[in-house]
This record gives structure tokens, C-alpha cells and sequence, in this order.
């Protein structure tokens, strides 16, 4: 075989892409997608460059360029690509005088560059070192080996080129010549190893301790930018496809200019609520960009326009940080939710045609959750057991989402914060959009109490490698950031304490058995669900002294099978005058393949529109509820039929409605059934909505009663923040009840078996117990408690005595000092120990036509195809565990039609009316599979 140049990879219809070429390309891309600091001696910038033109040094090889033209047929790992060059930019790196941190970074962003970040002191020590230093051969060494076979090689042409890229990335003195001594001799390995081990005789032995400080920081910030360069330029994705456009701030200016009140509790709730956004941003830009803060505190009552101002600040600090440092493309703004659930019902917000009207494909916004994370691709750079290193080529649409190259990002903690702790290297991709980058953490007392310690670590890895302004908004802040030495924190608004008592809507009642758990002497008696609804029935039939009907009622549970149990509770309580809005909405549904209504044909909706979809199934279902609109919705300037006035049409009284929402229904139903449940507690009419965790946040309902079990306090303010949200029922005249409910299947089960004890109690021992002291040591009385009282006084004293139970993982914390990444990738912000699998639910024979097409696609080899249409059906995605996945519907079949249990492709479940072992019931529940789990999926978190 004649070689005659030195290629990087083969091109279909187009000649072969010259090694030197993808090296410059990659070069060049690393330094456009960030700004790499840059100084006088060996800066970033200066290392960025090197890692880029010699990330694939060693495709020099002999064997490689055999194996590029398909005629080697030696051991696979004589062609690895990835450690040479490594070594190359480590020794080129500590050359020109660089410091080891950098040098060690290097190192390991490129050999990694195919794969997830190593636990990087034991991969230098175990997998290179003792490897390629082992005198009685290893068959984890190979570098050494290409070295020599590339100085025996028939032809020079290996060795010029070697010793071109040696030299081009560094200087007239780091040749080939050098670089291959040093390989030879040892004396490279030897440098590399002093950086994680400690000399003793003559053997090292590693230490951790070595290691420079903030390793783990800078490794992740070269590997990430690396990874989208060399991914980019293999797929030959041209750089326009990379850039960002962003959403404008004067669309929401407009919006909220419009925005008028319907009595003056409602118009003096809008000054203040525009007095915060009017404020927040100005603070921001003062102390985020001006000042030394690294964390700004948006803390208002739920309810107050959180989300406006946190958005409006964003998009000021956006905008001021674009023209302050000068950037061609405005940064991105990550919006970061907790739960996926919050996020669909967030994202109608951008999408909204009256505001930004955003397509969640496009350049100004990206929705991204869990959705590409269900596939799969195996690890083309495990490298030690036979599979090849590869450039393989991912899907271009799938590779621009994940890398989040648009304005604006809506995604969960989990996607941000694992891209942080040891991504896998599709989660990588994302980490160049951090870079100038605008961060809200909407709800951050949400984040799990394990990772209190590593969060404020990664929020600074954001601060010093990514030059990332972080905001964290909530009504109940937890002071996560306070107590960390090296992060400043500073509230955005001027006078908090104001916003809470202008915004006082509700006054809480702390049940007998919440107020005698723990106390001495008293007994503790849980609600059982049959009582509990009967006074929810009784709270919406009667009425107060002030003669204030209060017809609505919220009643959140802590598990699903608690929900579906309060539920027919509620119906039995009721006396048969009941109906369940449920049952109507499938009926609607399930006619909705042959005939419309209101006017409109179903086969003009756009199923994959959710908006729309849900507006015309929502307005169905009030007609055939017995409602009718005083205009017709779908002649009105109106977009969605919760604004515009519904009445009850019936000749006799209304019943009382009911309706359930969980994580169990797919996000297109609790679409609806949001709208559904925000027209009927505007009507009047008696309704009870029994929901989970799922609706505490980014759901824009009023109720004039909510009734919560008992749960951490911020998550009862966040209940709360559901009821009279815009003074409907008068000012403080809401009325929040915390009760703590009884197991749903054994109501003598005791404290043990109750919903709040399965769901909090393991994560803190006692954990029922600190939240009853404190209240008691907190509030004066168990009725008419001020909602500032709450707000202000009980949740923070509540986070102290969370945080004197040292509940936070210093574990975590210590594999990020230790640059422990592949540990750390083990670890998961989702409550591990409940997996769970996705199954795609078809309710309509037009559901089930999408299902099919889109397993044909697959068995047909179409997989952008697939991919493509799995992507407009996420609206029929529900997570349930695992294990209930693998008993209960054993008989489910795979999307991709693959045999279950096969690790690549799309491990998601089809799930179809006549599939056995499961019910999707819209009238009990949502999804069931084992009515025995009562704990996993009682919120979708990923």
C-alpha cells in the first residue's frame, strides 16, 4: 500500500479531509466558540490553540492511515488516535513553559475527546503510566508503540508530517525528534506522572492531593469546547449553523403593557409586580456586571410576576454583557426549571403567538430536557478492549439541540448541572453556550438536598472558567449560596419584605395532625383520605362569614396513588352530583380523529401544536360540560380559550366537577386539563382539582382553597402560591390547609406508612419532625396564620434546621476537588433509586398511527425520519418506574421495534388501548401500572 498523504477521514463525493485540515479546522472553531483568556506567557488561549491542532495527532500513524483506507487488518489498538495526542500537547504545553494545570487539562481533554471525562489521576497513573511504562508488555499500551512504529516506518512521510503539527502548534523546538525521546525514554511519562503521584524509592504512588488546584474546572471547559469542535468539523456543519439569535425583550415590554386588571386588588397587584421588574434589572446590572457579586437573588411571593422579572433581568444582563465584551452573537440564556412538567408548561409562555411566538426548534429557542438523552449511542472511545476510536458522524439536528446553540434555552437542573458533573460527551456539547452565558435556577430549593455542596462548587465553576452570571429566583429562598465562602450573593430587589406584604393573599391553618407531630404527649392521628374528602366538599359548598363563596378547591398530594384515593374520595363525598371532567375530555378525545367542534374539523388541528390542539380540545370539552363561551373563542382576537369569559349553561345547578393531575398524564393532557381548570375556577362553579407536586410550580392557577399533606414548607408555600393568586377572592381572604394524610391502601398504618413519611422521610431522618417543631416554635397559633409570617419567618427557620442536619453530600464535593469525573458522572441529581422508562401512550387512532409510522421508520433504517417524528410525539411521553415497565407491561413493545434490554437505539416503550398489563385512565389518574407503587413518578424530574 502507497500512502502519499496524511488524511483525517474519508469524505463521501468529495476528496478525502487531509489530517492538517480538520486540525486547523478544529483550531479555528475552539477559538471562535470561546473567548480564551490570553496573556503574555502560555494563556488559555494559548492551550486551547495546541489541544485543537493536536487533539487527532496520533492519526499520524501508520496504522491508522491504514485503517482510514480499510486495509489494516493489525490490533485495533495500534490505530487509537486519542493518547498520542494527548502526550503531544502535554509535552508541547509544559515546553513553551505552561503550568500543569493547563498541561494535565490538555492532556485529558483530548484523550478523552471520544468519550466521558476519566477519574483523571487514576487514568494518568493506571491507564497511561503503568500501561505504557509496564516492561513486560500491556495490553493497554500502545503509544510507545505507534512512537516506534512511526520511526520505522518504510516511508518518512509519517514522521514530516509529525514533526509539522509538533511544530506548527508549538515551536521551532518542539520537533518530532524531541517529542519521540521523550516517548522512548520515558521521560515523558515520567513528567506526567509527578502531577498525581508522589515518588517513593523508585516507584510513584498516586495521590489525589497533587493535583492542581481547580483541575477539575479547567479540564471541563477545554474537553467541552473541544468536543463540539471536532464533532462539528467531522460532520462538516458549517459555523453559521452554530450561531444564536435571540429573543427581544420589547415583545414582552408590549405584552405586559397591555396587561390591565379587573378590579383595583388586581390593578394595585400589576403596579407591584411591574415595580419588581422594573426594578430587578437595573440592581442586576449594578452588582452582577459593576459589582463583585457572583449570584443575584430574585425573591418574590408566588404569584407576584417572578417569571417576567426573572426573564426581563436576563435578557438586560444578556444584552448588556453582548456589548460590554464586545460579542458578535448575544450569549445564551438558560432557563432552568426543576421538573420536566414545569418545562411544558413553561414553554407555552415563549411560545405564546402574543408574545415571542418562538419555534422550540429554532435559533432563538431551545426546549431541552430528557428527550435526546433516551438515545442511546454507545462509547466509541472505551479503547482498551478491542472497539475502534472513531469519528462517527451523529445526527446534525440532534448534535445542534444538545449543544443548545440558540438565544434562549428551557431545560431542568438535571440537564444543566449534569453537563457540569461529569457529563457523558453528548452532554458535553452544550458546555461552549455557557460561556458569557445568562443563568436563572427557577425554584433552586428544589435541587436535592445531597448536592447543597457540589451546586455552589459547579455555580463557581460556571463564575471562573465560563465568566457565567447566575440568578436564582424563588418565594422560599433556601440560602443555598450563602454560606459558600468564594461565591458573593445579593438580593436584586430593594426591599423584599414590601413585595410579600403587598402580596398578601392567603392565610394558612396548620392542622392537629401536622401541630402534634413530635410534640410531647400527643398523639398523632393522620387524615384518612374518606374524611379528607368530605371537607374538601364541605370547604367548597359553604361559605365564610364574610359571605365570600369559595367554590374551588386545590388539593395536593404527595404520591399518585394518594391523588387517585383523594379523588374518589372527593366523588364519594359529593353524593352522586358529581362529575369528573376526565371522563368528558376522552370522549372529546377519542372523537377528535373523525369530527370537530366548535367549528373546527380535527383534521385541522396540528397535533403537534400543543397550544392549539389543547385550546380547541379544552373549549370541546366546556360544551360538552354543559359551558358555553359568551363569544366564540374561535372568532375571537383571543388565542386560547382561557381568555374569554366561560358561564354555566345548564338548567339545573352544577355539579361538583372534578378533575386529577399527575405526572402520570401525558404533557399534551395536562395541557387541557391546566386550561380546563383555569376556566372553571373562573366560572363559580364547584371544582376540585386533586393534583400531585406537578402543579405547585409554573402553573398559573387560582384556587380559593388549597389543601396540602404535609411536605417542606417551601413546597407548601409553593401550594399555596395556587391560591387566590390575583386577589379574585379579596386580600388575604385565600385559605391554605396543611394536613398530613394516612397511607391510601391501610388508613391504621400510623405515621410510617403515610404518603409524606415515604416520600420525605428517607431522605432525612426525622425530616417530619423538623418541619412540625418548626412551625411550632414559629407561629403563635394554628389558624389565621399571616402569610408573611410563613414566608419570612417559619421556611427560613425551616432551611436551618435542614442545614444543621448536614444532609448535603461532601462526597460530591470531594470527586469535583479530586477531578473524580467518571465517579462523579455516576452520580444523578434524579432520585436514583427508582428508574424509570419512558412509554409512549396512544389514546386515538391517530396516536396510534404516529406509532406505527414512526416504527416503520426505524425498521426501515429511516432513523432521521424517526428521530424526527419520536420528536413531534413527545407530548405522549409518561415516565414510569422501571421495574413496573419490566412486570407490568412485559408485553410492550420498543419504538425502534429492538428487542428489550438492547442498549443502543431508543429504549422507549409503545404503549397502545390493547396492550396488556397497563391502563391510561384520564378519569383515574393518568397512567397506571402497579397501583402499588405510591412513591417513583410522583413528579416527572428529568
Amino acid at each position: 500500500m502507497t500512502i502519499n498523504s496524511i488524511i483525517s477521514h474519508p469524505r463521501e463525493d468529495e476528496p478525502d479531509f487531509e489530517l492538517e485540515c480538520h486540525l486547523e479546522d478544529v483550531r479555528s472553531r475552539m477559538l471562535t466558540l470561546n473567548r480564551f483568556e490570553d496573556s503574555d506567557g502560555v494563556g488559555e488561549r494559548r492551550v486551547a490553540r495546541v489541544i485543537g491542532l493536536l487533539h487527532d495527532f496520533g492519526k499520524v500513524t501508520p496504522a491508522f492511515q491504514a485503517h482510514v483506507r480499510d486495509e489494516y487488518c493489525g490490533p485495533p489498538q495500534k490505530t487509537y488516535h486519542a493518547r498520542l495526542g494527548a502526550l503531544a500537547a502535554f509535552w508541547i504545553v509544559r515546553e513553551l513553559g505552561g503550568d500543569g494545570r493547563d498541561a494535565l487539562a490538555a492532556f485529558t481533554a483530548i484523550s478523552r475527546h471520544h468519550g466521558s471525562l476519566p477519574d483523571i489521576a487514576s487514568h494518568v497513573f493506571t491507564d497511561v503510566y503503568r500501561a505504557e511504562t509496564d516492561a513486560n508488555g500491556n495490553a493497554k499500551a500502545w503509544a510507545t508503540d505507534q512512537v516506534q512504529a512511526i520511526r520505522e516506518a518504510t516511508t518518512d512521510l509519517h514522521a514530516r508530517k509529525a514533526d509539522e503539527l509538533l511544530v506548527r502548534a508549538g515551536d521551532e523546538t518542539t520537533t518530532w525528534n524531541r517529542f519521540s525521546t521523550a516517548i522512548a525514554d520515558g521521560s515523558l511519562y515520567e513528567s506526567l506522572v509527578e502531577l498525581v503521584a508522589e515518588w517513593r524509592g523508585r516507584s510513584p504512588k498516586k495521590d489525589e492531593s497533587l493535583l492542581p488546584p481547580r483541575l477539575y474546572d479547567r479540564t471541563v471547559k477545554y474537553w467541552g469546547h473541544l468536543t463540539l469542535a471536532d464533532k462539528t468539523s467531522a460532520a462538516d456543519i458549517d459555523r453559521s449553523k452554530l450561531d444564536r439569535d435571540s429573543l427581544s425583550i420589547d415583545e414582552l415590554d408590549r405584552h405586559v403593557a397591555g396587561l390591565s386588571g379587573d378590579d383595583e386588588l388586581e390593578r394595585k397587584l400589576n403596579e407591584t409586580r411591574e415595580q419588581a421588574r422594573n426594578t430587578a434589572p437595573d440592581n442586576a446590572v449594578e452588582l452582577l456586571l459593576d459589582g463583585d457579586t457572583d449570584v443575584g437573588r430574585l425573591t418574590l411571593p408566588t404569584g407576584l410576576g417572578k417569571t417576567f422579572t426573572g426573564i426581563t433581568t436576563a435578557f438586560t444582563l444578556r444584552d448588556e454583557v453582548a456589548e460590554r465584551r464586545e460579542l458578535d452573537d448575544a450569549p445564551t440564556v438558560v432557563y432552568a426549571l426543576p421538573f420536566t412538567s414545569i418545562i411544558e408548561q413553561t414553554r407555552e409562555l415563549f411560545e405564546d403567538p402574543d408574545i415571542w411566538d418562538a419555534d422550540p426548534a429554532g435559533r432563538k429557542l431551545t426546549v431541552h430536557h430528557y428527550l435526546s438523552e433516551t438515545i442511546t449511542r454507545v462509547d466509541s472511545e472505551v479503547g482498551t478492549d478491542g472497539e475502534a476510536e472513531t469519528d462517527e458522524q451523529p445526527r446534525i439536528d440532534a448534535m445542534l439541540g444538545e449543544s443548545w446553540r440558540s438565544g434562549t434555552v428551557l431545560t431542568t437542573f438535571v440537564q444543566l448541572f449534569e453537563s457540569l458533573a461529569g457529563p457523558s460527551n453528548s452532554q458535553g456539547l452544550k458546555l461552549p453556550s455557557l460561556r458569557d452565558a445568562v443563568i436563572i435556577l427557577d425554584e433552586p430549593q428544589a435541587l436535592p438536598k445531597r448536592w447543597w455542596k457540589a451546586i455552589p462548587r459547579l455555580v463557581r465553576t460556571l463564575r471562573t472558567e465560563f465568566d457565567t452570571t447566575v440568578i436564582v429566583m424563588t418565594a422560599t429562598q433556601p440560602a443555598l449560596f450563602d454560606a459558600v465562602e468564594d461565591l458573593e450573593t445579593a438580593e436584586l430587589l430593594d426591599d423584599v419584605d414590601e413585595y410579600y406584604r403587598d402580596a398578601r393573599r392567603v392565610q394558612y391553618s396548620i392542622d392537629d395532625s401536622v401541630w402534634s407531630l413530635g410534640a410531647p404527649d400527643e398523639e398523632v392521628v393522620p387524615v384518612d383520605h374518606e374524611r379528607a374528602g368530605e371537607r374538601i366538599v364541605e370547604g367548597i359548598s359553604q361559605n365564610d362569614a364574610t359571605s365570600t363563596v369559595r367554590a374551588s378547591a386545590l388539593a395536593v398530594c404527595n404520591t399518585i396513588a394518594s391523588s387517585r384515593q383523594l379523588t374518589e374520595a372527593v366523588e364519594q363525598a359529593a353524593n352522586g352530583s358529581v362529575e369528573h371532567v376526565g371522563k368528558a375530555y376522552r370522549e372529546v378525545l377519542e372523537s377528535a380523529d373523525h369530527s370537530g367542534s366548535s367549528g373546527k374539523e380535527a383534521g385541522e388541528i396540528d397535533h403537534s401544536d400543543g397550544a392549539e390542539s389543547a385550546d380547541w380540545l379544552a373549549a370541546t370539552v366546556l360544551e360538552q360540560l354543559g359551558f358555553a363561551a359568551d363569544t366564540d373563542w374561535m372568532e375571537s382576537e383571543n388565542d386560547s380559550v382561557t381568555e374569554i369569559s366561560w358561564r354555566w349553561s345548564g338548567l339545573r345547578e352544577p355539579p361538583l366537577f372534578v378533575a386529577t393531575f399527575n405526572s402520570r398524564y401525558r404533557p399534551k393532557d395536562r395541557r387541557v386539563l391546566i386550561r380546563l381548570a383555569d376556566v372553571l375556577t373562573a366560572t363559580g362553579v364547584p371544582f376540585a382539582f386533586v393534583a400531585t407536586q406537578a402543579v405547585e410550580a409554573g402553573v398559573d392557577l387560582s384556587f380559593a382553597r388549597v389543601y396540602r399533606d404535609l411536605a417542606p414548607l417551601d413546597s407548601v408555600v409553593q401550594a399555596a402560591g395556587r391560591c387566590n393568586r390575583s386577589f379574585e377572592w379579596g386580600k388575604e381572604n385565600g385559605r391554605v390547609t396543611v394536613w398530613l394524610l394516612d397511607d391510601p391502601d391501610e388508613s391504621e398504618g400510623g405515621i410510617d406508612k403515610t404518603p409524606t413519611k415515604y416520600v420525605y422521610g428517607s431522605e432525612l431522618g426525622g425530616h417530619m419532625k423538623i418541619i412540625a417543631e418548626t412551625l411550632r416554635d414559629t407561629l403563635d397559633t394554628q389558624t389565621g396564620i399571616d402569610e408573611l409570617v410563613m414566608t419570612r419567618r417559619a421556611v427560613p427557620a425551616y432551611f436551618d434546621g435542614i442545614r444543621s442536619k448536614g444532609l448535603a453530600s461532601q462526597k460530591l464535593l470531594d470527586h469535583i476537588e479530586r477531578c473524580e469525573a467518571r465517579q462523579l458522572g455516576r452520580k444523578s441529581l434524579i432520585q436514583e433509586d427508582y428508574p424509570t422508562v419512558d412509554v409512549l401512550v396512544a389514546v386515538t387512532e391517530d396516536e396510534m398511527s404516529q406509532l406505527i409510522e414512526i416504527g416503520d421508520a426505524f425498521q426501515v433504517g429511516n432513523k432521521p425520519k424517526a428521530y424526527t417524528l419520536l420528536q413531534e410525539v413527545s407530548d405522549l411521553r409518561v415516565s414510569i418506574p422501571a421495574r413496573d415497565a419490566a412486570s407490568a407491561l412485559e408485553k410492550a413493545n420498543r419504538i425502534d421495534r429492538k428487542k428489550r434490554g438492547e442498549k443502543d437505539g431508543a429504549q422507549i416503550l409503545a404503549y397502545e388501548p390493547e396492550t396488556s398489563g397497563g391502563s391510561y385512565d384520564l378519569d383515574g389518574g393518568g397512567f397506571v401500572a402497579n397501583d402499588d407503587d405510591v412513591i417513583a413518578g410522583r413528579f416527572t424530574v428529568i
